[in-house]
């Protein structure tokens, strides 16, 4: 290590990192920049309640909701919400499958100085990494859109990947929101209505379950168990943190469905799926136009565009393009490197 890296963790040194209380995580997220509502006490526990579910089932080992917290003093200055899973030399902090985001939040300062700001934000940073590489055997952490300096995890050496959602603004008139759109996007929703397919509300998970596998051929391709997805879903329904709709075909099929997850004044997709037999139908598209027309936030956001396919589609609803970061630590450069050969194997 460097002397300039030992200097600059020396100011870390003045941050406890421990286990913040539920009730302090919850009074912290309703000030913190970054906050999320998938960085909830609510939403992280059901995660970890899902994941268990399956590791039930798995006979693997199960997991639990962890919020950590940088502390100066009694001053919760940063924290980072996670699902611990794994055990031993296999334990892992990470952001829960099919979250968007949890990542690193700091509390506001009572300053406009930048270098201050800066300062204390990389120190506390600093903290929760080398915490974080010296509990876990591997951590990955999505981070929001307002996490914009990742240098703490480089000069750490851990892996930092940039990707890449599309934000809409919504305002009262939607019909700008229409002349927002490519023509291609315009014709497909269109088509749709011509056709005879039709949105209405979407309660049934379990449909949910099935066309999310159908997407990748398959339940056993997905990249999150159907399993997790449905228990997570009940359990995000049960506490009405979603909503679902779903694009109809004139026989009654349902073609497509995507639930939304209401994030502040801004509506996030979250989940969702189609039947491939109805690919030209253009019933996603449909479903997207409705949504923003109908909703009541003030922005919506695509959740990610990370993919060519993906990215084409999400772009010709005319949003803006907007970047944030996934970053990913080991607690020894042995495992980093079996994690990478694991990598190159699932892709071979």
């Amino acid at each position: 290590m460097s002397r300039f890296r030992r200097s600059w963790l020396a100011s870390a040194k003045r941050f406890q990192i421990a286990e913040v209380a539920q009730a302090d995580w919850s009074l912290f997220l309703e000030s913190a920049v970054g906050s999320s509502t998938f960085s909830s006490v609510e939403w992280v526990q059901d995660a970890a309640q899902a994941m268990e579910a399956q590791a039930s089932e798995s006979r693997a080992t199960g997991a639990q909701a962890r919020f950590l917290g940088a502390w100066d003093g009694d001053r919760l200055l940063a924290g980072v919400a996670g699902v611990v899973s794994g055990k031993g030399w296999r334990q892992r902090f990470s952001t829960p499958p099919l979250f968007p985001h949890t990542g690193i939040l700091y509390r506001p300062l009572a300053t406009n100085r930048p270098a201050h700001i800066e300062s204390e934000r990389s120190a506390a940073t600093a903290a929760l990494v080398d915490s974080l590489c010296r509990q876990f055997t591997r951590t990955h952490l999505t981070h929001t859109p307002a996490f914009t300096d990742t240098r703490e995890f480089l000069w750490a050496g851990w892996d930092v990947q940039p990707r890449y959602t599309y934000h809409i603004d919504l305002p009262d008139d939607r019909s700008k929101v229409w002349d927002g759109f490519e023509r291609r996007t315009r014709t497909a929703v269109r088509k749709a209505e011509k056709t005879g397919f039709h949105v209405e509300p979407a309660t049934d998970v379990t449909e949910l379950r099935r066309l999310y596998g159908l997407v990748y051929g398959g339940e056993h391709n997905a990249p999150v168990p159907g399993a997790t997805l449905q228990h997570l879903t009940e359990l995000a329904a049960a506490g009405g943190r979603v909503q679902g709709w779903q694009c109809l075909a004139p026989t009654g099929e349902t073609a497509s469905v995507v639930f939304f997850v209401a994030d502040g004044d801004t509506l996030c997709a979250w989940v969702a799926g189609a039947n491939p037999d109805h690919r030209d139908s253009r019933a996603t598209s449909l479903i997207y136009w409705h949504v923003l027309q109908t909703t009541s936030c003030r922005r919506f956001d695509f959740v990610g565009a990370n993919l060519a396919s993906i990215a084409f589609f999400k772009r010709g609803f005319g949003g803006n393009l907007v970047p944030y970061f996934s970053t990913e630590g080991f607690g020894s450069s042995g495992l980093r490197t079996l994690a990478g050969l694991q990598r190159a194997v699932r892709r071979s």
